[in-house]
């Protein structure tokens, strides 16, 4: 089973695991809701980058991971400008001996003025595209 976890301070990066979880049929819950992630394949974590680094909730979330429990992450996210999530949460995984793919999918995300309309149709059905590839891989 895969499982979709986001943390969202606009909206646009639960777009994404809407999209995500529907195409690969994936439990999905923001990281401040209650309950805990059972045993997945792939973890799909929903990673956007503020002031140029993920929200301390999803930091957190992220250092409680049982590698007995996670497989794998596959990272997905949304920001203004070129960020990327992926650095960051590789780094806090990588220790625990939890997998994180190479592969993630990023696009523009809107924040006030800038970046108008995204994520957009396309975003949403590419994020999508992505996360089915992802959840058939291998881990």
């Amino acid at each position: 089973m895969n499982q979709v976890i986001y943390c969202t301070k606009t909206g646009n990066t639960k777009k994404l695991a809407l999209a995500v979880a529907q195409r690969t049929g994936a439990m999905m819950k923001a990281v401040d809701e209650p309950g805990e992630i059972a045993a997945t394949g792939t973890l799909f974590v929903g990673a956007s980058v503020y002031g140029g680094k993920i929200d301390p909730k999803l930091r957190a979330f992220l250092q409680t991971l049982n590698p007995g429990i996670v497989k794998r992450v596959a990272v997905f996210g949304t920001a203004m400008g070129k960020h990327s999530a992926l650095p960051e949460v590789t780094e806090i995984l990588s220790g625990k001996g939890i997998a994180v793919s190479e592969r993630e999918f990023f696009c523009k995300g809107r924040f006030l003025c800038f970046c108008r309309n995204r994520p957009n149709a396309d975003d949403l059905a590419k994020a999508g595209a992505w996360a089915q590839e992802m959840a058939e891989a291998k881990a």
